[in-house]
């Protein structure tokens, strides 16, 4: 059964309503009251709603251009009273055509693995899984209660972490291009919540940024964030090294007065066996994408 609503563009006036139908979302609430007046001023950015006959919003959802080429699709929302009405679809279907027209190839959303019924419906639309991520997350410092995440004394790293220059990131690139992590990743990489394929220029820009680290015979995009929380977006090392590196990527955190790390890494084994050893909270998610 699909319900008669009408899609538009969000409007300032629409938050209100929105905020009401979505405060509940997860556990905790929803992001969508904070992100929405941000989200109506960004450039590369649509978010569209689907309104009813007396222009009340009841569903909204949010399209970003990564690159040129490669959209992003997140925050969809149906008011509770409404969902399995194939709104959903109708709001997808305007975000699908307007990242067409902005020139993108290919769109990507992100789905935790516990939302089993979000990923029916994405796979259902024809998406395929392209990658699984891992969010690790852990406090540091003066936050956290136990320095090492497991009631043991904070080891540091044998290995430190120096600026890496724009000149090394076809060295790093190629490496983790070939690599375990890589291949796993299917070529993404981390932005904030959203990925988008990794370049060579991704790597070399983070380095004029001072946010691209060589660590050992590894590398990662790390960098102090908002809220206090050390961000790594991005990394690469081996079965044998990843415990020194991800110690090496703590000990900056600390350094940089952050009171949190999070870390995306790929839903490898080992990898995931040395967050989780090393005191991090791990919680997976799945990229999908299907061609524009």
């Amino acid at each position: 059964m699909t319900s008669e609503v009408s899609i538009r563009p969000a409007l300032p006036s629409d938050r209100q309503t929105i905020v009401e139908f979505t405060r509940d979302t997860f556990e905790w609430g929803d992001y969508i009251a904070d992100e929405f007046d941000g989200w109506l001023d960004r450039p590369d950015m649509l978010v569209v709603v689907a309104v009813d006959d007396d222009e009340h919003a009841v569903a909204l959802a949010a399209a970003r251009m990564l690159s040129p080429s490669e959209a992003w699709f997140h925050a969809a929302r149906v008011h509770p009273d409404l969902r399995g009405r194939g709104i959903a679809a109708q709001v997808s279907v305007a975000l699908r055509a307007w990242a067409a027209e902005q020139g993108a190839s290919v769109g990507r959303l992100l789905v935790e693995d516990w939302n089993e019924a979000s990923i029916r419906h994405v796979e259902k639309t024809g998406r395929r899984r392209v990658a699984s991520m891992v969010k690790c997350t852990k406090s540091i410092g003066d936050a956290s209660p136990s320095p090492d995440g497991n009631g043991g004394r904070r080891v540091p790293s044998r290995l430190r972490a120096r600026s890496a220059h724009a000149a090394d990131a076809q060295s790093a690139f190629a490496s983790w291009s070939i690599g375990e992590l890589g291949r796993a990743s299917h070529g993404l990489f981390g932005i904030g919540w959203a990925f988008r394929r990794l370049t060579v220029e991704d790597l070399a820009a983070a380095a004029r940024g001072s946010a691209f680290w060589e660590i050992g015979a590894g590398w990662a995009l790390a960098s102090p964030g908002p809220d206090s929380r050390f961000a790594v977006s991005w990394l690469e090392t081996r079965e044998e090294d990843a415990d020194d590196l991800l110690r090496s990527l703590v000990d900056l955190g600390i350094g940089s007065g952050s009171e949190s790390i999070t870390i995306w890494i790929p839903n490898v084994d080992w990898a995931v066996r040395v967050v989780r050893r090393l005191g991090f909270e791990t919680e997976l998610m799945h990229v999908y994408a299907s061609a524009l």
